[in-house]
């Protein structure tokens, strides 16, 4: 009582009841009261002399994690994207196993088999779709796929189609 948390339980039983109860518009009233939570959390902070915590500077993994996505269409390679943020190559590659246990090359075609399988249903010849996702050719794109999702990408295809 008296201090700048005593309001906060008072937003957080309103959210809960909200989602509960299920009435309409509730997702509305469950966002507001979240809102209001964050916003007197913020207040209360404040108030007790407490500073917001400064932003962890961006890590290299995000970064590299980022530049890949941008350029999942070009020719990615450990040693170019090394040079492209100044460290070496084996950082990179310790980074991707350290966090997120997978190599640097797996990491680049898994994400590269993923922006496939989302553009896969749109009409387009494979062979094209498989370049403006980086593989070199399609049957690099064809045996990746293969492996990864045990049929080929014309099979997923016609069973995506089916099934829409």
């Amino acid at each position: 009582q008296g201090t700048p948390w005593e309001f906060l339980g008072t937003f957080f039983e309103k959210g809960l009841e909200e989602a509960q109860n299920r009435h309409l518009a509730w997702q509305a009233a469950l966002c507001g009261s979240t809102m209001q939570l964050i916003a007197h959390v913020s207040r209360a902070t404040l108030e007790n002399g407490s500073q917001f915590l400064k932003t962890e500077k961006k890590e290299l993994l995000d970064e590299i994690v980022a530049y890949i996505e941008r350029h999942l269409g070009d020719h990615i390679t450990l040693t170019d994207t090394a040079e492209r943020f100044f460290v070496s190559e084996s950082t990179i590659s310790q980074t991707f196993q350290k966090k997120m246990h997978v190599s640097f090359y797996h990491y680049v075609t898994q994400r590269r088999l993923i922006a496939a399988k989302s553009m896969i249903l749109e009409d387009m010849r494979l062979e094209e779709l498989c370049e403006q996702v980086g593989f070199t050719d399609y049957s690099a794109f064809y045996r990746a796929f293969k492996k990864q999702y045990g049929i080929s990408p014309r099979e997923y295809r016609s069973l995506m189609l089916e099934n829409t």
